[in-house]
């Protein structure tokens, strides 16, 4: 077992913006998440602010709530938003104060579990089924089909962390790799017996507590929507922002997703995923929902006349090159709706931080059809233009010409993940 550690270490910039440093922490280590910043990035943001245990860290794109987790390791009050229910749920197994005695419990009901003999058609969707038989044996789902129905045996205090744990039991098992973000079911990993996975996981998660003891303080608090509306928080309460938003690359956190939203009964089909997780979700993929892509006169009304004059240009690019692929993805409709809403949550940190807050972004630029974003500048203009002051945009690590994965067009120039670095004014 790697060495735990509650105290930042200091790590290569490149790995900052990344999650492969969470399995040497701690809680953080309990559910990882490829799109996440590492937690040392939030030690060195925490560090930098100099925050006092009354002030609040806050995370408008919380995803498995690393910023969080790190908060409450600190010692520091936090608060998040996160609309997608399995990244929501899962970060709440995280963020409550855990029991040893409760996780024996689970890891005892879940080695007492009998293969399901039933008709899945009872559990799942004709959908989900089709997909989860794609990346299970059929003795394996029908193992994992009775740590879901068990899930109503489990205190309701508890049931965040038991599913915690049995989605990380349903990654270990699954054949499937990772295909750049996606779940890609022609593909082949090595799996883990049900029996072997569940108990690692228990021991790595009693050992966590153990290691902990009683000095760790779980005040963060968690919101299940969106923060462009961030109604939960008053005015000038805030000390440090730490985030990364969905990045303007097409990649969608749904979909990355899938298999838990099937899993665990959040969706049933894929035009339930649309309308229960991304229509909660920043406009950043072309899947969408339609009309939120469509309705192109109201985004661009919300931004400036400026800043409009800076996006126009690569909105009629993409268009232009959209009429030579025909039948190809609607990307110019993803600009106008990403940076209206990412100025409604920026506008909204403003309203929340103090005056002379530290906001510290992590977001990627794009290549859509070759086209070069540069979506940090963009956003770094949006700041400034909503009461921001941008000390620096800062470049943490190069990806190359393209973005993860082979098959997209690439930039003229490369890409990259930076940490814009602002100032509440």
């Amino acid at each position: 077992m790697k060495q735990l550690s509650l105290f930042e270490e200091q790590i290569p910039d490149e790995k900052l913006p990344t999650s492969l440093t969470s399995d040497r922490h701690p809680i953080h280590r309990w559910f990882n998440f490829v799109a996440g910043f590492s937690p040392e990035f939030v030690s060195q943001c925490l560090r930098h602010s100099q925050l006092k245990k009354e002030d609040i860290l806050i995370d408008p794109f919380a995803g498995v709530s690393t910023s969080l987790v790190q908060a409450n390791l600190e010692g520091i009050n936090a608060i998040g938003f996160e609309p997608n229910p399995f990244l929501f749920d899962v970060s709440q197994g995280k963020l409550l104060p855990p029991n040893r005695e409760e996780i024996e419990n689970i890891e005892t009901l879940l080695l007492s579990l009998e293969l399901f003999l039933g008709n899945l058609a009872e559990i799942w969707s004709p959908d989900a089924i089709k997909f989860l038989l794609k990346l299970f044996s059929e003795p394996n789902l029908r193992q994992l089909a009775s740590a879901v129905l068990k899930e109503e045996e489990v205190k309701p205090k508890y049931r965040s962390i038991y599913r915690l744990i049995v989605s990380r039991v349903v990654e270990m098992m699954s054949s499937s790799q990772t295909d750049g973000i996606y779940k890609a079911p022609t593909t082949k990993k090595r799996t883990i017996s049900y029996l072997n996975a569940v108990t690692s996981l228990c021991n790595e998660i009693k050992t966590d507590i153990n290691f902990l003891g009683k000095s760790i303080e779980y005040k963060a608090r968690l919101y299940p929507v969106s923060s462009e509306k961030m109604l939960q928080v008053e005015d000038e309460s805030c000390s440090l922002c730490v985030t990364s938003p969905p990045y303007l690359n097409n990649f969608d956190f749904a979909e990355m997703t899938r298999m838990e939203l099937y899993f665990w009964r959040y969706a049933g089909s894929w035009r339930e995923i649309t309308e229960r997780v991304r229509r909660q979700l920043i406009v950043n993929t072309t899947t969408a929902p339609t009309e939120l892509k469509r309705n192109q006169l109201e985004f661009s009304r919300s931004l400036s006349p400026s800043f409009c004059s800076l996006v126009s240009p690569l909105i009629d690019r993409l268009k232009e090159e959209k009429k030579n692929r025909a039948g190809k993805k609607d990307y110019y409709l993803l600009v106008y709706p990403y940076f209206a809403q990412m100025q409604s949550v920026i506008k909204e940190l403003r309203r929340v931080l103090k005056p002379g807050s530290y906001l510290h972004l992590v977001v990627a630029n794009a290549a859509l059809y070759g086209i070069h974003i540069p979506t940090e500048e963009l956003l770094g203009e949006l700041m400034k233009e909503n009461g921001f002051e941008v000390m620096e945009i800062k470049l943490l690590r190069s990806r190359g010409q393209r973005w993860k994965l082979a098959k997209r067009d690439g930039s003229k120039q490369g890409l990259g993940e930076f940490e814009i670095r602002a100032v509440r004014v």
